[in-house]
């Protein structure tokens, strides 16, 4: 029972296992426009953009065999990523406080989709109109950034605002991990995006702009801009405390992102990728907890048993009491029998 009371504490005390369930969230200005890109780890023919549950035919926004669609204010384009995953990307035009809520952008079926990613959209009037998604965080938590669309070199920095002057240098090495007080950059070979950016224990200061890429800070060979709102502990309560630009260079189309080129950076928001995590999660604990029905299952076996041999230990040990009370006796009275005298003499 101790192994059992063991494996029950690792198992809800795992940090791989309690996965904290929680969305990322996106804050974009009422009137603005913005786009939002999901790298999903599949490539796909059926794309669909949905809202809420996804369950009704009324969830569905844009569902779409083709790589381009739009519907109302909402449109989606698709193109092929590298190594085989997929680009969903939607846009937002001309937003409305109607249009927060919880999304889902992926290949499939919207109810049981191949590849997917969930997020949540805050429709707010603080922010700039061309601003488009700013990715919104909570005070105390830590916050993990893909360098999307940046091509690879040995140098590797991660900065806040436009990387202008050392000042604003955060990160700068040659190094696959670095790490500086509460900012890391790692590089994971084979990953999404294979450079990535950390920033723990947020403060409502670290609302601003940012840029991580390879090169030189100042004179980058390529880079991935995207900007960050921190609000207070409460999410649901409190609003934005500042304003956010991205730094984009101008385009003629009204959706707020364009395609990487290096020396250009992109103020579209890209979507991390959440299937694999869940994937390991629902393997980590379907195997602990078929770890515990085995050893569950174990356990009564063995008591069973345990209990069978005490059962027929004492039925033998009555048996053997019985027989030998029936020529229970003084020796006298028993002079005629070997056998008699031999139960007597094994007492």
């Amino acid at each position: 029972m101790k192994i059992l009371h063991f494996l029950i504490f690792v198992f809800l005390s795992d940090p791989a296992v309690l996965v904290k369930a929680r969305l990322t969230i996106y804050s974009a200005a009422e009137g603005g426009n913005a786009t939002l890109n999901c790298h999903l780890t599949l490539p796909g023919s059926t794309k669909f953009f949905c809202k809420g549950k996804c369950e009704r035919a009324e969830d569905i926004l844009i569902k779409t065999d083709g790589s381009t669609a739009q519907s109302g204010r909402y449109s989606m384009k698709y193109k092929d990523g590298s190594s085989g995953k997929g680009i969903v990307s939607v846009t937002f035009t001309h937003m409305i406080k109607s249009d927060s809520g919880l999304y889902r952008c992926g290949l499939g079926k919207s109810s049981a989709p191949d590849s997917y990613f969930d997020f949540e959209v805050r429709v707010s009037n603080d922010l700039d109109k061309n601003s488009g998604f700013t990715r919104t965080e909570t005070e105390g938590e830590a916050v993990t950034l893909g360098c999307a669309y940046t091509v690879y070199g040995q140098r590797k920095f991660f900065c806040k605002n436009e990387c202008k002057n050392e000042g604003e240098i955060l990160i700068d090495t040659s190094n696959d991990k670095s790490v500086s007080g509460r900012y890391s950059i790692e590089y994971t070979a084979g990953s999404l995006f294979g450079l990535y950016v950390t920033i723990t224990q947020l403060t409502k200061s670290d609302t601003g702009g940012y840029r991580c890429g390879y090169g030189n800070p100042l004179s980058p060979d390529s880079y991935y801009s995207t900007s960050l709102v921190v609000i207070g502990s409460n999410p649901h309560t409190s609003t934005p405390q500042a304003t956010t630009k991205t730094t984009q260079t101008p385009t003629t189309t009204t959706a707020q992102s364009q395609s990487f080129t290096p020396k250009i950076s992109t103020s579209s928001s890209d979507c991390p990728h959440s299937s694999l995590g869940l994937v390991v999660c629902v393997s980590l604990i379907g195997v602990l907890l078929m770890a515990v029905f085995i050893l569950l299952l174990y356990i009564y076996k063995t008591r069973r048993n345990t209990a069978l041999n005490i059962r027929e230990n004492a039925g033998n040990k009555n048996m053997e009491f019985s027989g030998t009370y029936e020529n229970w006796g003084p020796p006298s009275q028993h002079k005629g029998s070997k056998d008699q005298d031999h139960v007597y003499s094994a007492l």
